[in-house]
């Protein structure tokens, strides 16, 4: 844990707090993000390798927040060395946790500064997250997902990954092969659901020349690409009875034969599959095979739905706004609590994926430094706030939405008239990036 990269990169950069790591043996702040610097005033670089009892002062003792461990050192009320008069709230980190503290610092509105742990203080939090970067999460159900991988990812067993559409299996697919003893080697995906019945043969298993019209010269199919290494066979669900058949040969022989060929040729693949259909329901109804279930269903890892880890939406979206930043050459801040409150009220259907273009929509419509309610798509800008005091109030948010959207659709309108269409000329007089300009002519129906 020498770095940012060591540690769990989305939670560190992404959120929206001041986030400081210590190691509690040396007393030595590891990394602090570019909020806790702005926060004490000391940049990033001076304060690493700062003892962390040099820049947060100990006026109280144990007693003062938990009372019951009075040999703990960290529990304490403290305030920040850079911000003179700011005191932190009391609180409680158990130091028997683990070997680092992570510290997250809040500055409010009347100048209070509060404190808190994120995410536990132990090893054993940080082994199942701080491998896993692309999986974005703190909630229990995300940490059972991690522990999961974990354990399966360096043997070789056959892996089932469960989970309705856009919960991330592909995502926990890569994250297996990259922490398996096969990581050095190919990693190969296969859409089952976009290839045809008499298309699907060829595909995994390959073809040689003359085997069928059209077939002009040899083809290695996807199991013979990833031999050594991993397959994923993505949507497998969807897979015909006949194709079953065939995959089960290979998973019970190890061996298979391209089309067109008596040639038997051997494979040394790791399998891992994925679905968002119910395999044992899809077995009772005869429309899956019961022994390819079993060969499949040796490990499985049941992925939760975004309604059911909700806590971690926030964290998601701000790596999704992070990354948004970087692709649309953007610098926004920060999404708003209103904002928040909208997206923590939605049930989302089309899971992580649907926040993903959520948060793009939002990023590509947003001109100022924070995500605004209206900036949202119409169907979430719509949901009533549960911080509205009445349905006037809902109602006159929903009206002036609706007044600044005609506004702009006749700015834009104008601008159009202006430039003779030109695309170009029409994002350069309304000061928007180019790329952007798309978006609005759809959202407006212009060309419609």
């Amino acid at each position: 844990m020498n770095s940012a990269s060591d540690l769990y990169q989305a939670f560190f950069h992404a959120i929206g707090e001041s986030v400081f790591i210590v190691d509690i043996e040396s007393e030595r702040i590891l990394d602090a993000n570019p909020q806790a610097a702005r926060l004490t005033g000391l940049p990033a670089e001076a304060l690493q390798n700062l003892s962390y009892k040099a820049l947060f002062q100990f006026p109280g003792t144990a007693e003062t927040c938990c009372g019951s461990r009075l040999a703990c050192e960290l529990c304490f009320i403290a305030k920040v060395g850079g911000a003179v008069g700011t005191a932190f709230d009391a609180f409680c980190i158990d130091c028997q946790a683990g070997k680092y503290l992570v510290l997250i610092a809040r500055a409010s509105d009347d100048g209070t500064v509060s404190a808190y742990s994120y995410l536990g203080t132990g090893d054993q939090v940080w082994a199942e997250l701080k491998d896993f970067p692309n999986i974005i999460g703190q909630s229990e159900k995300i940490r059972d997902v991690c522990r999961l991988i974990g354990s399966v990812a360096k043997t070789d067993a056959t892996v089932l990954i469960q989970g309705e559409s856009g919960t991330g299996k592909e995502v926990v697919a890569n994250a297996i092969h990259v922490h398996s003893l096969r990581a050095n080697h190919p990693f190969v995906k296969v859409n089952c659901a976009a290839l045809s019945e008499t298309l699907l043969e060829s595909e995994l298993f390959g073809h040689v020349k003359g085997a069928f019209t059209g077939a002009i010269r040899d083809r290695r199919g996807r199991f013979q690409q990833a031999n050594g290494g991993t397959i994923l066979l993505d949507e497998i669900g969807c897979m015909s009875l006949a194709g079953q058949a065939k995959l089960l040969r290979v998973l019970q022989e190890h061996e298979f034969e391209p089309v067109g060929s008596s040639v038997t040729l051997p494979v040394n693949v790791r399998v891992l599959a994925s679905t968002n259909v119910d395999l044992a329901a899809a077995v009772k109804q005869g429309k899956f095979r019961e022994d390819l279930y079993y060969r499949l269903n040796v490990f499985s890892i049941p992925l939760p739905p975004l309604r059911e880890r909700k806590q971690d939406i926030q964290l998601l979206a701000q790596h999704f706004l992070y990354r948004n930043n970087v692709n649309l050459g953007k610098s926004i801040d920060a999404i708003a609590p209103a904002t928040y409150t909208l997206l923590m009220q939605h049930d989302w259907p089309g899971n992580i994926r649907e926040l993903e273009n959520v948060i793009e929509h939002a990023a590509i419509v947003e001109q100022n430094h924070i995500i605004a309610p209206g900036s949202l798509p119409i169907n979430l800008a719509g949901l009533k706030s549960a911080g509205a005091d009445n349905d006037k109030e809902y109602a006159a948010f929903n009206g002036l939405r609706e007044k600044l959207n005609a506004l702009e659709k006749q700015i834009i309108f104008e601008t159009l008239q202006k430039t003779n269409g030109v695309k170009k000329d029409t994002a350069s007089l309304l000061g928007i990036d180019p790329r952007n300009l798309p978006y609005l002519l759809r959202k407006h129906r212009f060309g419609h």
